[in-house]
């Protein structure tokens, strides 16, 4: 090979190096805990060597009611139904206080049903145009630590409200009754604490009139209710998961067939890593002699609330699920975990990235704020179990 042709296969072999570099970068960046959910895998299957076993570690109902709720999830979220409700709650508001709590009563109504990232992408942004459009820039900060704290704790209610509940739910077997009774409490206690926050926003009156470019399919509303309908039978076990999958499958590729491309595939993959690492670790004695010992001295809610601040709610929850049976406790603990840290549950990350891209600058003194507004909660919430519920 010639000296140029050679420089120039040099050059290339360089550019796409640093492409391929940029890209994982990007990769851990927007997808972290999916990242490390491979890595924690791949490193356990050393110790755990691939075999026909793995396909045990899987838990498919879950699998499957995961991906049909993100399908139709993501065909809410394009027809506009979530700006829409954001939009009309808005315009009956009457000052900024009133807006914040419209906006973290609109949080809650979404956090029940949608994940916790999906909330704050279609709800933030929202927050921020409402409150710029009637010169409230001074409350975003708080808007947004409000916003937060109700989309990671109002998810706790319901068994498919956050991904670990649906987790819990399907591998326990839990009562749907019986779930919601135990994470009432602190739900209850949690929106009481965020409704008194709001009172810290200043009660100045405007008037808001909703975009007349904001409108809705009916048709398209009617049919993705239905699907989320199934979607919920699905998961309590009323309609076979299998036969449930195929009906809002065919019904997406009829009438949405994008709403797949727009599927948070990340989230499911981070499940099957995360499920092949806690089932090799489960097969490691001296690991499993490790976490045994920790639910021995600290109890199952405080380990799975402390593992929570260290690698996030949800492998926390997995993990600790192969060493307890105690899936209240579980629960509880990885709802409530999910404040704290920012890695107790990335979509703090997008909070966090959300105001950075906002333009208001003082990037530093909101995530103290945030900080410590999280610890606060999450103190008075693991206490609120401990001493009054009697969690352990």
């Amino acid at each position: 090979m010639r000296p140029g042709a050679l420089h120039r296969e040099e050059i290339r072999a360089e550019t796409l190096a640093r492409a391929a570099e940029r890209a994982a970068e990007r990769t851990f960046i927007h997808n972290p805990l999916l990242v490390i959910s491979a890595i924690a895998a791949f490193a356990t299957m050393f110790f755990v060597p691939p075999s026909p076993a793995y396909l045990d570690y899987f838990d498919w109902h879950t699998l499957v009611c995961l991906f049909c709720i993100l399908s139709v999830l993501s065909a809410i979220d394009s027809c506009g139904l979530l700006e829409w409700t954001a939009h009309s709650i808005a315009e009956h508001a009457k000052s900024t206080r009133m807006l914040v709590v419209a906006l973290v009563v609109a949080t809650l109504g979404c956090s029940l049903v949608l994940s916790n990232d999906m909330t704050l992408l279609t709800v933030l942004p929202l927050a921020l145009v409402l409150l710029k459009s009637v010169n409230r820039e001074r409350e975003v900060p708080l808007a947004f630590i409000l916003i937060t704290l109700t989309a990671n704790l109002g998810g706790m209610l319901l068994p498919f409200g956050n991904p670990h509940n649906l987790y819990l739910f399907s591998v326990f077997g839990v009562e749907f009754s019986t779930f919601v009774l135990a994470m009432a409490a602190p739900l209850v206690v949690s929106v009481v604490l965020i409704l008194v926050c709001c009172l810290g926003v200043k009660r100045s009156e405007f008037h808001y009139s909703k975009p007349e470019s904001i409108k809705l399919n009916p048709r398209h509303v009617a049919l993705y209710l239905v699907l989320f309908a199934i979607c919920i039978a699905i998961t309590l076990n009323a309609v076979n998961y299998l036969l449930g999958a195929v009906v809002v499958i065919v019904a997406l590729c009829v009438d949405d067939h994008q709403a797949f491309a727009k599927t948070d595939y990340t989230l499911i993959l981070t499940f099957v890593f995360f499920f092949v690492f806690t089932g090799n670790i489960s097969n490691i004695p001296a690991v499993s002699s490790f976490f045994e010992m920790l639910l021995g001295t600290f109890g199952v809610f405080l380990t799975t609330l402390v593992s929570s601040q260290v690698i996030s709610n949800l492998p926390a929850a997995i993990l600790v699920s192969h060493f307890s049976g105690n899936w209240a406790a579980i629960a509880l603990g990885a709802n409530i975990g999910g404040i704290g840290t920012p890695i107790s549950s990335l979509a703090t990350l997008i909070t966090l990235r959300q105001y950075q891209k906002s333009g208001l600058g003082h990037n530093g003194r909101f995530l103290a704020r945030f900080e410590a507004f999280n610890f606060v909660f999450l103190v008075v919430l693991a206490a609120f179990e401990m001493l009054v519920m009697g969690v352990r």
